[in-house]
């Protein structure tokens, strides 16, 4: 999006945070990690844990931040004091920035929450909007209590639409966000074990789902997806709440369904009955969770009162984020494979997702598949039988190998009585996965992001030529009714 305006100007910052700065600026753009600061950047000074924002207030200035946000005394030869804007408490200011620019632009703002999905519907409603009108939306996993309110705080006063994405560690973190968001939609894409291990029951990850429903306008609209065992709870929440509300289901009946799909191995199409309207659209990505994404991505739109027709291009050019299953084609010395990038998330239903995604992949020649896996993480006291459980699916999804970062993934392997091979992270693990590799393979490298795999898939694009294998020829789809 182009800016037609400051993002934000020293007067009102200054009538937003009753803060007290000397020297006029205007700032493009917000950072709170020195590391990212650009040219025209106002930084945000944040306490954290490990380390204090305000330590890294003379980096930003040497970066060309404009001025800086602080609630502590900080001094140096680099750090202009007449561009220090002082305030009680920095996270506060940056949430009143947050409330000051939802109020400030005519948007109509969507908020996305879920066990599995979300990053995924909030970039694809981000494109699908954008064909329409100016639209800003949360970027990478901003989605908790610090990176909600950046988000916020970085839309545009001419953006006509905002999508949000609104995730949770624990209990009330949701109620926190969609508060102030303040939603005109929305979302809860499905409900799982991600994060169990701060709950007692899965049925409490539903009801700390249901929280976004807290936060909906009045008048606003609930869309759910209703494929899993505790749609009722989320039905039932709604009902409380008094919203309208739109089901979206895959296999079952409900407002928003498939009437008919073709799945091809880089890609779907199929026809939906979109809470009344009849729509024949293409998915740029193969997978049954793209079938879900995309119905809640539509249902969404439409809400919003926006472009169906636009939304379906849209759709049909969707490309996966870095780390969320985007493909490429590793050219490596001694053959040509294809890798799967799922580096950044890992809970029970995403990796069933991405085994799916592996198993509508085609392999050539003598090329096998390969799930290279970490262990799943915040999975509480039940963490050994969440695993094991993915024994039934790696089997299921036809995975050849599996090379595991961990014991459990380990012990799943070798429960699915496939090849396991039980690998420890260093810095010469992408050369050696490299290595085992032949044409006609197809390996999908799937963990938590604080696992680290990431480095493992940057490492093999090292080592290829570092092609994309979205134009990789199709073969014959799979088409049946629902």
């Amino acid at each position: 999006m182009n800016f037609k305006e400051p993002l934000w100007t020293s007067a009102e910052l200054v009538a937003t945070c009753g803060g007290a700065g000397a020297q006029p600026w205007y700032a493009d753009g917000i950072q709170i990690d020195s590391r990212e600061v650009l040219p025209g950047d106002l930084f945000v000074a944040l306490p954290g844990a490990k380390q204090n924002g305000h330590d890294f207030v003379a980096e930003a200035f040497s970066k060309g931040a404009v001025a800086a946000i602080v609630s502590e005394e900080v001094s140096g030869k680099d750090i202009p004091p007449l561009k220090l804007v002082h305030v009680p408490d920095t996270m506060e200011a940056l949430r009143l920035m947050a409330a000051q620019a939802r109020l400030r632009a005519p948007v109509k703002t969507i908020a996305v929450t879920g066990s599995a999905g979300k990053t995924s519907v909030v970039q694809a409603l981000r494109q699908a909007l954008e064909r329409s009108d100016a639209t800003h939306a949360s970027i990478k996993s901003f989605n908790n209590h610090v990176g909600v309110p950046l988000s916020l705080a970085r839309m545009p006063r001419q953006a006509r639409f905002g999508v949000f994405e609104v995730g949770m560690s624990g209990p009330g973190e949701v109620r926190s966000g969609a508060r102030l968001v303040k939603p005109d939609v929305a979302v809860v894409t499905t409900v799982g074990a991600a994060h169990a291990g701060k709950f007692n029951r899965l049925g409490e990850i539903a009801k700390a789902k249901a929280e976004i429903f807290e936060g909906l306008k009045s008048g606003g609209v609930a869309i759910i997806g209703v494929d899993h065992d505790w749609a009722g709870d989320l039905l039932d929440a709604v009902k409380v709440s008094g919203h309208d509300r739109i089901t979206v289901s895959v296999t079952g009946e409900a407002d928003v369904r498939p009437l008919r799909i073709t799945e091809h191995g880089n890609c779907t199409c199929l026809t939906a009955d979109i809470a009344g309207t009849t729509i024949t659209y293409k998915i740029g990505q193969p997978g049954r969770e793209w079938v879900l994404n995309s119905l809640l991505v539509l249902a969404a739109v439409k809400a919003v009162d926006g472009d169906l027709g636009h939304a379906a291009l849209a759709l049909a050019k969707l490309e996966a984020e870095p780390g969320r299953g985007r493909q490429y084609l590793l050219n490596l010395p001694h053959a040509t494979a294809t890798l799967i990038d799922d580096s950044y998330n890992a809970n029970p239903l995403s990796l069933k997702a991405g085994l799916r995604r592996l198993s509508l992949t085609p392999v050539k020649g003598y090329g096998r598949r390969i799930a290279v896996l970490a262990d799943m993480r915040e999975l509480g006291a039940n963490s050994s039988a969440f695993h094991m459980k993915l024994a039934d699916d790696l089997k299921r999804f036809g995975v050849d190998k599996v090379i595991a970062f961990g014991p459990q993934m380990n012990e799943a392997g070798k429960a699915a009585g496939i090849s396991t091979e039980r690998w420890h992270k260093d810095a010469d693990s992408a050369l050696r996965l490299a290595e085992t590799l032949r044409s006609g393979d197809v390996v999908m490298v799937k963990g938590a992001n604080s696992a680290g795999l990431g480095d493992i898939v940057q490492g093999l694009l090292r080592i290829s030529a570092d092609d994309r294998a979205d134009d990789a020829e199709d073969k014959l789809g799979v088409s049946y009714a629902l």
